[in-house]
């Protein structure tokens, strides 16, 4: 056989090996550890308060595993305006709750944040899958 047929038969005969290891590593979800897929989870997100003076914005969800119904410490929930902006992000407590204080960024921005309201987003990780909430705002005017 010519060297280059050899070549070429050894090179697609490893790229077939690495397609199949590939594919049972997608199959099993986490390669080969033999873990099943991550748990459904679900995130609450609460009426969050906006203040004109100064100008800022409470978010409060809480995360919970959905099958079971256990809250789950220690997870990031990132908030944010519909648009994508960021408003702030907090680590769960042991009752599942994150909630922070971000500002609110007077201008159309604000008007649509107040209007759409927010949300809450847990991108999930490696034991508990992703899930999102929407949360409505009201206006306190205190200075």
């Amino acid at each position: 056989m010519p060297v280059r047929s050899w070549f070429g038969t050894a090179v697609l005969a490893a790229a077939t090996v690495l397609a199949c290891t590939q594919a049972a590593s997608a199959h099993d979800g986490h390669g080969s550890h033999g873990s099943h897929e991550p748990h459904a989870t679900r995130l609450s997100a609460e009426n969050a308060n906006a203040n004109l003076f100064p100008p800022s914005i409470g978010a409060r969800a809480f995360l919970h595993d959905a099958e079971t119904g256990r809250p789950l410490a220690g997870k990031r929930v990132e908030f944010t305006t519909p648009d994508g902006s960021q408003i702030c992000r907090a680590t769960t407590g042991a009752d599942g709750e994150a909630a922070c204080i971000g500002p609110l960024r007077l201008g159309t921005a604000s008007v649509g944040t107040l209007t759409n309201g927010y949300v809450a987003t847990f991108r999930g990780d490696e034991r508990y899958g992703a899930s999102y909430a929407f949360g409505t705002v009201g206006v306190l005017v205190r200075p």
